[in-house]
């Protein structure tokens, strides 16, 4: 027989992922750059955060990429590999 609460569990398993992956990004932002980011508005997708932002914050957090990505690599296991 057919079990839809094992069926559900799948998509449930999936929005934790992406929840963990938008906060740890959001946290590795604010403790890099100081900028508190809603992470609402972090999407993931192949490997790549998008922050849909104003373009001064997008700016202050490109200048430290390299450290941000450090440590969302340590954070998420190369879960993310790049920020947009």
């Amino acid at each position: 027989m057919f079990d839809i609460a094992q069926y559900l569990e799948k998509f449930k398993n999936i929005i934790s992922s992406q929840d963990f992956l938008r906060n740890s990004v959001a946290e590795a932002i604010k403790e890099i750059c100081s900028i508190n980011i809603d992470p609402k508005k972090i999407t993931i997708k192949n490997y790549t955060a998008r922050i849909e932002e104003k373009p001064i914050i997008k700016t202050s957090i490109f200048l430290k990429k390299i450290k941000i990505l450090e440590l969302l690599d340590k954070k998420t296991e190369g879960k993310i590999k790049d920020i947009l």
